[in-house]
């Protein structure tokens, strides 16, 4: 089970090649408590903090069934006002943490 986050992506260009946020509106983000499943209309999905970039440690939403496969950022956002939500981006990143997080699920195959 997991929490529901909004996807923000642009309606003009998609740069994910076929990422899960390419059209779900919505991810189960399900390393966060809360009361949804995942689903077609909202596939599963992981808040992780990426490898430290210059000591700053970053966030990102990648596909739950991503495996070892390498994802990099397709352009498109995710958040929500949960605030079970930021408490998981303040838990992971250790300082406190406000707006939308990167949606890393382009896989090129």
């Amino acid at each position: 089970m997991g929490i529901h986050v909004s996807v923000y992506r642009s309606e003009y260009l998609d740069c994910t090649a076929g990422g899960i946020s390419s059209t779900a509106d919505l991810l189960c983000i399900v390393n966060v408590d809360g009361p949804f499943y995942p689903s077609d209309d909202a596939p599963a999905a992981v808040l992780v903090v990426a490898e430290p970039i210059q000591g700053q440690k970053i966030l990102r939403i990648e596909p739950a069934d991503k495996g070892d496969q390498w994802t990099m950022f397709g352009g498109n956002y995710a958040s929500t006002s949960d605030s079970r939500f930021s408490a998981k981006c303040k838990q992971l990143l250790g300082s406190g943490f406000y707006g939308a997080v990167a949606v890393h699920d382009r896989i090129e195959r």
